[in-house]
């Protein structure tokens, strides 16, 4: 990760400058009076987090901050000051964390480690993103069966459902475990023709083939396999609107 510093006091950027590199996990690519040096840096754009002092002669670090708040690839701000008395407005304008003077290395290590956690998260939730609309456009879904990965077909899938808080998918060839919520598949797989009727159902409506009444104004679903999948009261009203049911 690429952190900024902004202090006017030359002492204070050397010593966070060094506690900064002693954590190994952060490069310092470059320090400064003011933040209008930052913007015109060359690193700008590549900059995670700027470590800014809020008593910078005339300037205010606080309103700096809101300057930064207004940017679309804005960097995460932690304040790095000798003042307590503004933590709260601080966090008012979004700061990450807030550090005082003089600094202690096991703080700036914390605060070092959570803006590494935060991005790695952030990374992390980007790449599945990425993952999944690749899938998409594939139509198809990685499922797992024992020591396997595969990637299955949508329109293969009978249903999904519910086991013991592991999500199963059902073709003819047998059932997969799919690591995804079974909430998760059915945000991705409504627009492809899945419908949810259960708790713990999610039916490709492709391969409905008749509906079983069992009670007043209830169902279960038969596949052409003859698999029988219930319809609970919650989703009914959906079940009988899809069918265009009128008893």
């Amino acid at each position: 990760m690429n952190v900024y510093i902004v202090d006017d006091e030359p002492l204070a950027r050397a010593e966070l400058r060094y506690l900064l590199e002693q954590t190994a996990l952060v490069n310092v690519c470059g320090e400064s009076e003011s933040l209008e040096d930052f913007y015109n840096t060359t690193q700008y754009e590549q900059v995670d987090c700027v470590f800014l002092d809020i008593e910078l002669g005339i300037n205010n670090g606080l309103d700096l901050a809101k300057q930064l708040l207004l940017h679309t690839q804005r960097p995460e701000i932690i304040f790095a000051t000798a003042f307590d008395e503004y933590a709260l407005k601080a966090f008012e304008v979004n700061a990450f964390d807030y550090i005082l003077k003089p600094f202690e290395a096991q703080r700036v290590q914390a605060a070092v480690e959570k803006l590494v956690a935060k991005k790695r998260a952030a990374q992390a939730k980007t790449m599945e993103e990425i993952k999944i609309s690749q899938l998409d456009k594939l139509d198809k879904l990685t499922v797992y069966v024992n020591d396997r990965i595969l990637l299955m077909k949508i329109q293969d899938i009978l249903y999904c459902t519910s086991e013991d808080s592991k999500t199963v998918v059902v073709t003819e060839q047998g059932r997969f475990f799919a690591s995804e919520s079974l909430a998760a598949l059915e945000k991705r797989l409504t627009l492809k023709g899945f419908v949810r009727v259960h708790r713990a159902f999610i039916v490709n409506l492709e391969h409905i083939v008749e509906l079983e009444p069992w009670s007043s104004s209830k169902y279960n679903l038969i596949l052409h396999n003859r698999h029988s999948i219930p319809v609970s009261r919650l989703y009914m009203k959906d079940v009988r609107k899809i069918f265009d049911l009128s008893r």
